[in-house]
Parts: structure tokens; C-alpha cells; sequence
């Protein structure tokens, strides 16, 4: 089970999440979210993580509307929120919000890519941390290979991951003391209630 934790804006951040576990740590560049980093402060992170990619960890950059000039190499994937797509050379993860797209999945979704479900609504694109109905999701996760997020904390991972069997989970605001700020006994806490599961 992937485990990806999403909002990371510190090196200490990226390094505690690694350290409990994580298989990927995500960058928001989206200045209207208070998780936001601009590009020279992801390539910080970057720097400080270098050991971690080595051993097969991954790294996300989250945009909706606006990608920096220049993407740093070491970054993974790039979480496309919205209709822009950018040109880039690393892989996407197509994100989709919308109920009836993933009962009604278009023809030409593709199998081996991934795709992030977050289907509960509020004021941003995304990290809004709510739940919502996490077994409508199941047939969708059996065909592709679908990362669950929205609402997700310690004590309902297991709940969530039973009922949307998915490929990997997304957390951010539920293993946080506030918004972009990273409790480090929170996601040890979440990755072991995954890791009991799998």
C-alpha cells in the first residue's frame, strides 16, 4: 500500500515523513494554499531528501493553474489538478473530483497510470480534508491504479482502505498541527495503521 503524504513545506518535514515510512512526500505550488512552497525552497527539500530517492522513494509536485519555470529533475510526478497540462518529461497523476467520472470512467482511462481520487468539495482544489463516501471508489480502485485522499487521518485509514481497496492513500491536512505544519507523531501513527493492514 503506497503512502503518500502530501503539503510537505520543510526539509525537517520531508525527513520525518520519510523516516516513519512514506513512499512519496508531495509540494504544493499553488500560492493560494497556505501549504504552498515556491520552486527554490522544493529544491532545498530536494537536497536535504537525496538518500531517501535513492532507495526508491518518490516525489510529487501538486499544481492547478501555474507551473513554475522550471521544474527541478528530481522530481517524480506532477498532480495535475484542474485542465491545465503542462508539458513536462516527468510522469502525471491525473486527478479527478468528480463522482460520475469515476461510476462512469472515460474509455480511454489508462490502466498504468495513476490517479488520485478526491471527490469531497471546499474552497481549494485540493487539501480540503474532508470525508466523503470512500466505497464509491471501490470499483474504480479494482481496474486502475487509484491513491484515495480526502479526510483521511489515523483513525479512519484502515476504515478507508477496506472500503476503496485502493493502490495507495494520500494524507496531508489529517497528520498536521495546522495547516502546512507537519505533526511527526501523527504520521508515524497513520503509517502504522496502514502497515498493520498490509
Amino acid at each position: 500500500m503506497l503512502v503518500k503524504i502530501c503539503g510537505i513545506t520543510t526539509p525537517d518535514a520531508a525527513r520525518c515523513c520519510l523516516d516513519a515510512g512514506a513512499d512519496m512526500i508531495g509540494f504544493v505550488y499553488y500560492p493560494s494554499s497556505p501549504r504552498h512552497i515556491a520552486a527554490p525552497l522544493i529544491s532545498k527539500i530536494l537536497d536535504s531528501v537525496e538518500q531517501y530517492r535513492k532507495s526508491g522513494r518518490k516525489t510529487v509536485l501538486v499544481i492547478v493553474d501555474k507551473i513554475p519555470d522550471q521544474v527541478d529533475p528530481r522530481i517524480d510526478y506532477v498532480q495535475l489538478h484542474g485542465d491545465y497540462k503542462p508539458n513536462v518529461s516527468q510522469q502525471t497523476i491525473t486527478v479527478i473530483k468528480d463522482q460520475q467520472t469515476i461510476q462512469n470512467p472515460n474509455p480511454a482511462t489508462d490502466p498504468n497510470k495513476l490517479y488520485l481520487l478526491e471527490i469531497s468539495k471546499g474552497a481549494l482544489p485540493g487539501g480540503n480534508g474532508k470525508k466523503w463516501d470512500w466505497s464509491i471508489a471501490k470499483q474504480f480502485c479494482k481496474k486502475y491504479k487509484t491513491i484515495l485522499a480526502g479526510g483521511i487521518t489515523s483513525e479512519n485509514v484502515q476504515t478507508a482502505i477496506v472500503q476503496a481497496n485502493p493502490y495507495g492513500i494520500d494524507v496531508s491536512s489529517g497528520v498536521e498541527k495546522s495547516p502546512g505544519i507537519k505533526d511527526g507523531k501523527k504520521v508515524e501513527q497513520l503509517i502504522k495503521q496502514v502497515r498493520m493492514l498490509y
